[in-house]
């Protein structure tokens, strides 16, 4: 990432996403737990968790490593390792270290661990891949690499009906498809090449289909429209329009997610990739 980028997650962006770190968690926590399952992480390995965030993550792997595997998470967002530090101290998980950085040109503090592992912490780099690249030196000869992707917007609900109601009072932003940004590596044929180039081989996909609960499990249609105007980056967008927009957007955003609350959460199904591949050596 640029140091821009940089900026603004240890700035506004980082701090909008701390205000709402557990329903951004809830959201994708069962797919997080899924990807973990999906690794095969085994005793005793060590792991570097790229883009941890808060580290719920990085906590959940640091368990299924013991008794002697060590984990370090990074982020770029201070705000969010901050977070992940207090967290490991309240469990008490001392094989979990945090650290701020940008995975991009960071160099490696560490000797080279068994796995890279990251969900959803891949996808906005400046330069995806001089990113992988670099993280591959991270890893020993023969260590593997693991994340989750999102597939592509159409496969994904949830963002077509936040970008349809938007749409209805703003002009949207077009979608840059290779630039940052959540379906960055929706491509797969695209996005093996570039792992390819980086000195990945063996590279793989998997489809995980699940339904997200859009602003966390519970959210309800009021909560999951708060959830998109306060922790997304279309929120400011539209404040810029002025208050009476965004109160004609907003009652649009709970009537269109009122058709999907079940059991109080807002379901919409979304698709992503489970990607795997190995550092040759």
């Amino acid at each position: 990432m640029s140091d821009p980028q940089f900026e603004d997650w240890s700035g506004e962006t980082g701090d909008r996403w701390l205000a709402n770190i557990d329903r951004f968690e809830s959201m994708i926590a069962d797919i997080g737990r899924a990807l973990i399952a999906f690794a095969k992480f085994e005793p005793n390995e060590s792991v570097v968790d790229v883009g941890c965030g808060g580290g719920p993550t990085t906590l959940l792997i640091a368990r299924e490593i013991l008794p002697e595997g060590h984990v370090e998470g990074i982020d770029i967002a201070r705000q969010l390792v901050e977070r992940a530090r207090l967290r490991a101290s309240e469990d008490g998980m001392t094989n979990a270290m945090f650290t701020v950085g940008d995975a991009q040109v960071a160099s490696p503090t560490r000797k080279p661990v068994d796995r890279l592992f990251s969900r959803f912490g891949v996808m906005f780099f400046e330069d995806t891949a001089a990113a992988f690249a670099n993280m591959r030196q991270w890893l020993k000869p023969g260590g593997r690499l693991t994340f989750a992707c999102w597939a592509s917007p159409q496969d994904n609900p949830w963002f077509a009906s936040i970008g349809g109601v938007m749409s209805q009072h703003i002009e949207m932003p077009e979608r840059d498809p290779a630039g940052p940004g959540p379906f960055r590596l929706c491509d797969t044929d695209a996005t093996k090449a570039m792992l390819e180039g980086a000195g990945f081989t063996e590279v793989s996909f998997t489809e995980h289909a699940a339904e997200q609960a859009l602003g966390g499990q519970g959210a309800g249609a009021q909560g999951a429209a708060d959830f998109v105007l306060q922790a997304l980056d279309i929120g400011p967008l539209l404040a810029e329009a002025g208050p009476g927009v965004v109160a004609k957007a907003r009652a649009d955003l709970v009537a269109e997610f009122a058709k999907s609350v079940k059991d109080g959460s807002v379901m919409l199904p979304g698709k992503s990739w489970f990607v795997s591949a190995r550092n040759p050596g």
